[in-house]
């Protein structure tokens, strides 16, 4: 009766270790396979990233492998948008519109210049310096900014000399922009013809000296910027 009772009891032990160690092998291969399921998503994420990084600051490299962006290249200009954020850099026209405008009320609009045609940004430039300063002698309605640096006369929101009176930087660039588009689009397409901007089609009633002035200041800015 007692061997049986030992028996018993060794089968018992032994089902136990067996337990176990199905238990242990278990936890074992759970840990493996989350460990080594993140390293390998983490592997594929930064893979697909860089993949993608290179495919927006090259979009030929798939279809052209000789082309003029080296990959080391590439990956250096991705960082650099990595470190500001994902944010582009300045176009070169931007820069220089910057650089010319700083310090002046303008310059909160250089980035919607900077996407006109050069020759548009040079005259939405050029008039805004005439006309006021860039910014710094310009119409204001109840005490607030109208945005309106170009001495520009419409329909929107005038104020109680008629000048508009625009509810944000890029709307002024918008409106004011396709204005000069319009206008170069009906040949008037250099400083002297766009003395229109002042006096109208006819010129006859002002004064010869300030018209000969204004066309004068806007050239001297506009064949800066557009040459």
């Amino acid at each position: 009766m007692s061997g049986q009772l030992r028996l018993g009891g060794i089968r018992r032990i032994k089902k136990h270790n067996i337990l176990i160690l199905i238990i242990l092998a278990l936890v074992v291969r759970l840990f493996f396979s989350i460990f080594l399921g993140d390293n390998a998503l983490a592997k594929k994420s930064e893979n697909v990233s860089s993949k993608q990084c290179f495919s927006s600051i090259d979009p030929l490299k798939n279809i052209n492998p000789e082309n003029e962006f080296g990959e080391k290249k590439a990956k250096n200009s991705c960082s650099k948008l990595d470190s500001k954020f994902g944010k582009q850099p300045k176009s070169e026209q931007e820069e220089i519109y910057d650089e010319l405008v700083k310090d002046y009320p303008i310059t909160e609009m250089v980035l919607e210049i900077s996407k006109k045609d050069k020759s548009v940004a040079a005259f939405l430039i050029a008039i805004a310096k005439k006309e006021s300063d860039w910014g710094k002698h310009s119409p204001k309605k109840n005490g607030e900014d109208c945005y309106n640096y170009w001495g520009y006369r419409g329909g929107y929101n005038t104020t109680a000399s008629g000048y508009s009176c625009f509810d944000s930087p890029e709307q002024a660039v918008e409106v004011v922009g396709g204005r000069i588009e319009n206008l170069i689009g009906q040949g008037i397409d250099t400083p002297e013809r766009m003395i229109v901007w002042k006096c109208g089609r006819d010129c006859s009633w002002d004064n010869p000296v300030a018209v000969k002035k204004w066309v004068s200041d806007v050239s001297a800015y506009y064949h800066k910027l557009n040459s």
